[in-house]
């Protein structure tokens, strides 16, 4: 069994080459599109999703964060059944907000196209991509939960298995629909992302239950519910704080791209060409200047569930050798 600080050092690097594999991977599947759609096509992804990452956020509060320190705490101890019910509880909590806020997203999707979307034309992958953020929810609170249990491999692996989907449903859907227009041909692409969400969520929910610990006589769902108070106001004292840079950065988002087009707009540029430049922006110059920063949010993830099990078990030397480790990758993060 590998040492705590060797634990922490492997999933870092684990998660780093995932996301490195999956932004080559994104790039590949990246300059199909482009080439197949162009800049224009590319305008309308970026901007057919203005609420989605809003309800994101507000189906999550913030509980993945929370998830993968409670869970790393309580499995440092030895309490698998609270280890349960903290992932059933944010799985109910998370599956009912996300239902909701997505079937309102679904009823007032025209209102809210009329008000975000510069380009009608983008109001079909609006549509296509809005399901998925229960998805999405249901799947970063399994991901917490692995990350408490330090199980990176597990993360890593799925990450990259929606990666592989994504790419092989986007070329098909693309090349499918791009007869019968751009706009078309977008909301594809965007239902090709639910695809692979999907697919995620199904390995991830597979992997719990080939690996999940035995549960303890007479312990259910509905007895973890009932119980889940106090284990609910837990989560949300320590998930709820980083939910507002989430929500800012959420609404800046949505209305980033109603913003840029109708300033270009007001240059005296046209709806295309404006969908063409801001897709210019968003598509190609954005993903180029961020590429770097996966080597930190890997390091961000596997972080917080290694310092928790270290302040479980009062292991303060463990807990500055770890923030240490964090702070010298970082640093040779920027100086690369």
């Amino acid at each position: 069994m590998p040492q705590p600080s060797q634990a922490f050092m492997r999933g870092t690097f684990v998660l780093s080459v995932a996301a490195f594999i999956n932004r080559i991977l994104g790039f590949i599947s990246g300059m199909f599109v482009a080439r197949v759609l162009g800049a224009e096509g590319i305008g309308l992804l970026m901007m057919a999703h203005p609420l989605v990452p809003l309800v994101i956020t507000l189906t999550e509060l913030g509980l993945p964060v929370a998830i993968s320190k409670l869970v790393a705490e309580a499995d440092a101890r030895g309490e698998q059944a609270k280890v349960r019910r903290i992932l059933h509880v944010s799985l109910a909590v998370t599956g009912f907000l996300s239902i909701t806020l997505t079937t309102l997203s679904l009823l007032s999707s025209e209102w809210i196209a009329s008000i975000l979307l510069s380009d009608q034309r983008a109001y079909y992958a609006m549509l296509a991509i809005t399901p998925i953020a229960p998805i999405v929810a249901v799947s970063a609170v399994l991901k917490g939960y692995f990350r408490g249990k330090q199980r990176m491999q597990t993360i890593a692996a799925s990450d990259v298995l929606e990666h592989t989907v994504q790419i092989a449903c986007v070329l098909a859907m693309v090349h499918l629909l791009m007869p019968y227009g751009i706009a078309y041909a977008a909301a594809g692409a965007m239902a090709a992302s639910v695809v692979s969400e999907i697919t995620s969520l199904l390995f991830l929910l597979f992997s719990y239950k080939l690996r999940g610990e035995a549960k303890l006589p007479g312990e259910t769902w509905t007895r973890h519910l009932k119980k889940g108070r106090a284990t609910l106001t837990e989560l949300l004292r320590i998930g709820l704080p980083t939910t507002g840079n989430g929500v800012i950065h959420s609404l800046y988002s949505a209305f980033q791209p109603l913003l840029i087009t109708t300033s270009l707009g007001l240059a005296g540029i046209g709806t295309a060409l404006a969908t063409k430049q801001f897709g210019l922006l968003a598509g190609y110059a954005f993903p180029l200047l961020f590429m770097p920063s996966f080597i930190t949010q890997s390091l961000s993830t596997a972080l917080i569930p290694a310092i928790s099990e270290a302040a479980a078990n009062r292991n303060s030397l463990l807990m500055h050798e770890r923030m240490d480790q964090a702070l010298r990758l970082g640093r040779y993060r920027s100086e690369w």
